[in-house]
């Protein structure tokens, strides 16, 4: 089976309707423009050159799905864990979206994700 069927599938089983509504899409809009200051709507000029904002896009995107842990996608602990001092018990187990896919099996740090190894790319003139 083909990975996107495979994922179609997934989603229906979740209660997905398949189809991607204008509200989803904004959503995403603003989730990003928030994450990426250049791409905040401040003046009718151009945000950077093209090969910038890209490779600002592709840290954040690294950020947001390995880093950033999601409030929605927390897990209630079976026993809440006590922290000491005045902090509250500790209730829920904060996950990313990469952990909550099953892509890694823990929250990586910003350090971490910039120091990954990536394959060699074309370079680009500046």
């Amino acid at each position: 089976m083909e990975q996107a069927q495979i994922s179609r599938s997934r989603g229906l089983g979740l209660g997905f309707s398949g189809r991607l509504n204008t509200a989803f899409i904004e959503r995403v809009n603003l989730t990003v423009r928030h994450g990426i200051s250049a791409l905040a709507r401040r003046t009718w000029a151009t945000a950077k050159p093209a090969p910038h904002l890209l490779a600002h896009l592709q840290w954040w995107r690294a950020y947001y799905h390995f880093v950033r842990p999601h409030a929605s996608l927390r897990i209630a602990l079976a026993q809440p864990r006590e922290r000491g001092g005045k902090l509250g018990a500790q209730r829920y187990r904060q996950r990313t979206e990469a952990l909550a896919a099953g892509r890694t099996n823990r929250q990586w740090t910003t350090r971490e994700v910039l120091y990954y190894p990536l394959p060699p790319v074309p370079c680009f003139k500046l």
